[in-house]
């Protein structure tokens, strides 16, 4: 005959108090058995090791029982070293940021490259270094405190943004956007006749900043030896070469325009500045360059209608693109133009005119110049057309050139200001 187990209770059999516990019968709550374990063990088996305690507390504080003071400063260094590459890291993207004057572009380009590169470097140091920081912290909970944390996370917003920045730059200082050359090219014999001989020794590349000065806005253009004394050359060029910054079709105050940077065809530079400005919408400018011995000047025809439709026109692209050449081509026609600003003549012809060429001179068969070559746009039969400003637009240089008065024009004022 099988005998039946008493139901579960929840009255302790020794204290006879009823808990949330279920038990069996005769068994004893928790807080029975509590004591019963302690009074089975008695005073003399418990021991407090005070010394064990204290050194878990030094150890939970990031040190060793007893470890000398230098390699607490160790263990502290990580924050330290993080900051101070996030400083070095923040002042190479301020180097790389920071504006540089008009000067030769090699240099200028030279300088921007080495400083985005450090700056790319650098920011990967720092990116690595505190992401790796970040990651430790996770596994000693000792240092998971405010300071470390910001420092290593400092660390990676930086790096991540000098990455960002000084890469962009990086990629952008290796296109080639300038050109084949960043100095003036070698010149070879080319075989040419005294006049384009003539012209290519008057060619020169033009440097121009933006409105505030600063290089890395850079324009560059072409433009042409017009006049010289002993100790200077006057150049002629495009107003948007020069001075990029100025709105199309306002008046450019040559007063107001930054310093360019030169580069004659014999390699020698140099900086300049705007003497001149042709009221709107004449798109020309005089430059001023102090240099000794000068290259020859070019002429400049008084009269360009003279040239007629399918004469030869003939211009040198900018040097630094490919190289030097001498382009030839025709003159396809002469169309007047009306606008809020004034009626002017364009001559369009053959030459592609295309980016640097602006402010390059267009010369007939006598080596005359008779333009200034401003920009192209698409011709009908899917071709482009190169679209010059007419020699007579410049006549207030010629005259000033023949009467021995370019010193006078110092600043032209608009006619609206004349009013």
């Amino acid at each position: 005959m099988s005998v039946r187990a008493a139901p579960p209770t929840t009255i302790c059999s020794t204290c006879k108090v009823a808990g949330l516990e279920q038990l069996r019968d005769g068994q004893a709550c928790v807080t029975c058995r509590s004591q019963q374990a302690w009074s089975d063990l008695g005073t003399a088996g418990l021991t407090i090791d005070r010394a064990t305690l204290d050194a878990a507390a030094l150890r939970r504080r990031g040190e060793a029982a007893g470890a000398p003071r230098w390699r607490t400063c160790v263990d502290h260094a990580p924050p330290l070293v993080t900051l101070a590459i996030a400083a070095v890291t923040a002042w190479s993207i301020r180097a790389l940021m920071a504006a540089r004057p008009i000067g030769p572009l090699a240099a200028l380009l030279a300088d921007l490259r080495e400083a985005s590169q450090r700056a790319t470097l650098l920011g990967l140091l720092a990116l690595v270094v505190g992401a790796v920081a970040l990651v430790r912290l996770r596994r000693r909970r000792e240092y998971r405190k405010l300071p470390f944390i910001v420092s290593h996370a400092l660390a990676v917003a930086v790096g991540g943004s000098a990455v960002v920045v000084g890469g962009l730059h990086w990629y952008a200082m290796s296109g080639g956007h300038f050109g084949q050359y960043t100095t003036m090219p070698p010149r070879a014999s080319l075989g040419l006749t005294a006049n384009v001989e003539r012209i290519l020794n008057a060619t020169v590349v033009v440097l121009a900043p933006d409105a505030s000065g600063d290089a890395r806005g850079l324009a560059i253009g072409t433009g042409a030896v017009v006049a010289a004394d002993e100790d200077r050359a006057w150049i002629v060029t495009c107003s948007h070469v020069a001075m990029p910054y100025a709105a199309v079709g306002a008046f450019r105050h040559a007063r107001d325009a930054q310093p360019v940077w030169i580069q004659l065809a014999d390699g020698r530079e140099g900086r300049a500045r705007v003497r001149w400005a042709a009221p709107p919408p004449l798109d020309v400018v005089l430059i001023e360059l102090p240099i000794a011995r000068p290259p020859e000047p070019v002429p400049i025809s008084v009269d360009a209608s003279l040239m007629q439709p399918g004469a030869t026109a003939t211009f040198v692209p900018n040097p630094y693109r490919s190289g030097w050449k001498v382009m030839h081509g025709e003159l396809l026609r002469r169309e007047r133009h009306r606008t809020s600003a004034g009626t002017y003549d364009l001559l369009f012809t053959t030459l592609p005119v295309t980016f640097g060429d602006s402010g390059s001179g267009l010369f007939d068969a006598r080596g005359q110049l008779v333009g200034l070559n401003t920009w192209t746009r698409g011709s009908p039969d899917g071709g482009s057309e190169g679209i010059s400003l007419p020699s007579e637009t410049m006549r207030t240089l010629v005259d000033a050139i023949a009467g021995g008065r370019l010193d006078q024009l110092d600043d032209t004022i608009a006619p609206a200001e004349k009013e």
